[in-house]
């Protein structure tokens, strides 16, 4: 089957992963690796991080409750342990008590979200260059603070794509830590960024987040295509599995190692994305 769409998540893949963010607020306070990410993970559905990613909670409330969830080191620890049996680890001495405030791990978690992939930004321009495939971000995301609720997005007449520029590395890593200036704002899309796809489908708009299949669904049927012909770049395994499950191409973004990914998707697509060959082609 041939490839008419590529979905590609936002952060961990375009950008840095809050996950690091996460991995570097546990080294400044003496928690063991992945303990964070274990916790949040481990309050299900329901939890502050996952409401803030449907746009259920207002970003200040979410910063209490996110602080309050993580603060428990009853459920942290169960969490941890749980963690350290499935993936056969040694579990470590873990904290008899923690005052995590909310919003200071979380301007920890946005940080990464600051500086773009150079080797994703290259694909995702050979992608648009080429107006061979159809572009969505499909991102678990946040509402900023004040910020107006975007309009419906328009579907582009897609027999009739307009031929789409790179955008330029500098001045999207520019916007992106311009956006920063409001702390509120870290880690959230710039205009710039959205621009680079065809379609921007976000969780806090939609009230749906990955892995629910309803989501990715959806971004299937305003890009107009079957699963099988799309390919889906994460780097998060249950979102993954998720896609893969409805029959969509799934590519894991693994941190520093996003050159594998590209090349992978080299060979899925059937055209050069890395900014060496394209150059070359020229």
């Amino acid at each position: 089957m041939v490839i008419k769409a590529a979905l590609v998540d936002v952060g961990g893949v375009c950008v840095g992963s809050p996950i690091t963010g996460a991995n570097d607020a546990e080294k400044l306070w003496g928690l063991p690796p992945h303990y964070i990410n274990a916790h949040i993970t481990a309050q299900g559905e329901g939890g502050a991080f996952q409401r803030l990613e449907r746009g259920e909670l207002p970003l200040e409330t979410f910063y209490r409750q996110f602080g309050a969830e993580l603060s428990n080191v009853e459920t942290g620890n169960r969490a941890y342990r749980a963690y350290c049996q499935r993936t056969g680890r040694e579990c470590p001495k873990l904290p008899t008590s923690l005052k995590i405030d909310g919003k200071e791990l979380w301007m920890h978690m946005m940080k990464p979200a600051l500086t773009p992939d150079p080797v994703i930004i290259a694909a995702i321009n050979a992608l648009r260059t080429s107006n061979k495939f159809r572009l969505a971000a499909l991102t678990n995301n946040f509402v900023v603070p004040g910020a107006a609720v975007p309009p419906p997005q328009p579907i582009p007449s897609w027999s009739t794509l307009p031929p789409r520029r790179a955008v330029p590395f500098e001045l999207l890593s520019q916007s992106l830590q311009e956006a920063a200036a409001n702390p509120d704002s870290a880690g959230a899309p710039t205009e710039l960024l959205k621009g680079m796809f065809d379609l921007f489908i976000e969780s806090s708009v939609e009230k749906l987040r990955k892995p629910d299949p309803a989501f990715y669904q959806l971004a299937l049927d305003r890009l107009g295509v079957k699963a099988e012909e799309t390919v889906f770049l994460d780097d998060i395994g249950p979102n993954l599995a998720a896609a893969k499950k409805l029959g969509i191409h799934t590519i894991r973004v693994l941190p520093g190692r996003s050159i594998e990914a590209v090349k992978e998707l080299e060979k899925v697509v059937g055209i050069p994305l890395r900014a060496e060959l394209v150059a070359a082609k020229l």
